[in-house]
């Protein structure tokens, strides 16, 4: 079983756009538009030895993306279609201008798997945010079950994106 963790490329708050799908928002939340940064912390518990040692401790991935009005809404409205294509349902959605909180469940059907998690993201004012998700994992090759946590930090760095283009990411720090 290969697991990749996706670098956070194009928008910092990327893991509330299924929230944010779910709520049918095309807008862009109250932030700043331009570069931003962000570090995703990933921990892992249950998994096969070799991964579980390379991940148990921890792993943190560094990324820029240029946030526009523009990438936001095609961002949105990609995630909607994924989810309209999925094995996924939300509950618990929450959504203001500072907070998105969620529960997502998604199952792959015939193979077995299932996963469950809890997002929270915070936007503490036009340049900042924070959150975390917790995630529960299950299947015919965790039958212990896989557990992982994410915390996230994103910043705002400048209204010039540099030669980081809106709809692509550049990976800082792996």
């Amino acid at each position: 079983m290969k697991l990749r963790i996706p670098a956070l490329a194009t928008l910092p708050l990327l893991a509330s756009f299924a929230a944010l799908a779910a709520a049918q928002t095309v807008e862009a939340p109250p932030i700043k538009m331009g570069l931003w940064q962000s570090e995703v912390t990933t921990t892992m518990d249950g998994m096969p030895d070799a991964m579980g040692q390379a991940m148990g401790g921890g792993r943190t991935i560094v990324t820029q993306g240029c946030l526009t009005p523009d990438t936001w809404k095609k961002d949105i409205q990609g995630v909607q279609q994924h989810m309209h294509n999925s094995n996924c349902t939300l509950s618990n959605f929450e959504q203001d201008a500072h907070h998105i909180v969620f529960d997502q469940a998604c199952s792959s059907g015939q193979a077995g798997f299932s996963n469950q998690t809890h997002f929270e993201m915070v936007i503490d004012d036009t340049e900042n945010g924070h959150g975390h998700a917790d995630s529960k994992m299950t299947g015919p090759n965790l039958p212990q079950g896989m557990a992982m946590h994410m915390t996230m930090k994103t910043k705002y760095l400048s209204a010039d994106c540099g030669d980081v283009k809106p709809g692509e990411g550049k990976v800082i720090h792996e």
